[in-house]
């Protein structure tokens, strides 16, 4: 073995036995310093003199604690600089943008480029069709809620839905809530005001007298016993 492979063979044994995990930057450093003094002929003994006359100076498990430090730190703005590089390919994607080194080929980028807008076209369909899906579904059961209305009274009442706009779903929930207990007092006071007309006992034959009837609060709730907000 070459003097050199001699004190690496050492330190190595050395910052093991201390536990220092020296990188190897830092143990052909250590080995270039306890070269000094020595030659071919040195023993062992010479070589660990050199050595821990080093790690007094400089000790190896301190020297591995900043190195250990340093590339924890490296690995750590690797990481991120990944992330953030990735998340902005990512927007860049949806957005149908393309970067690309000044020095890229111009195929390159015709085909990022083309990449690119198809990827933000079956974005925003799927973020179409997910918008429409939730309209439809609050449309049907906001038409639930009228039942027991006129017709007249439903076609309005979607007409004014469909011009309408929800933040998110406990928005239109809020709201549903509300226009329940507001269908709920139409249709009383359209029974009380008389709309509500029975044909008499007797049939054809009968009186045509109408009676106005008022709808007990059990209708009322029966009517709405199967809608749901």
């Amino acid at each position: 073995m070459t003097l050199k492979e001699r004190i690496t063979a050492r330190l190595k044994a050395k910052a093991a036995g201390e536990k220092a995990n020296l990188s190897q930057k830092r143990l052909d450093a250590i080995v270039l310093r306890a070269e000094k003094g020595l030659t071919d002929e040195s023993d062992d003994t010479a070589i660990d003199a050199n050595i821990d006359a080093i790690n007094e100076l400089t000790p190896f498990k301190e020297i591995a604690a900043m190195d250990d430090h340093q590339r924890a730190k490296e690995a750590k703005e690797k990481a991120e600089k990944e992330k953030t590089e990735k998340e902005a390919a990512e927007k860049a994607a949806k957005e149908g943008k393309v970067e690309l080194p000044d020095d890229a080929p111009a195929w390159m980028k015709t085909f990022m480029e083309a990449q690119a807008a198809q990827t933000k076209a079956l974005t925003d369909q799927i973020a179409a069709f997910s918008g429409e899906k939730v309209a439809t579904t609050r449309r049907e059961q906001y038409a639930k809620t009228l039942e027991g209305t006129s017709e007249a009274y439903k076609t309005e009442a979607l007409k004014d839905f469909d011009r309408l706009s929800f933040k998110d779903d406990a928005d239109y929930q809020e709201w549903a809530t509300g226009k329940a207990e507001s269908v709920k007092a139409f249709i009383q006071d359209e029974a009380n005001n008389g709309l509500g007309i029975d044909r008499p006992a007797g049939g054809a034959g009968g009186s045509n007298a109408s009676t106005k009837k008022e709808a007990t609060e059990a209708e009322v709730d029966a009517a709405f016993a199967n809608i749901r907000i």
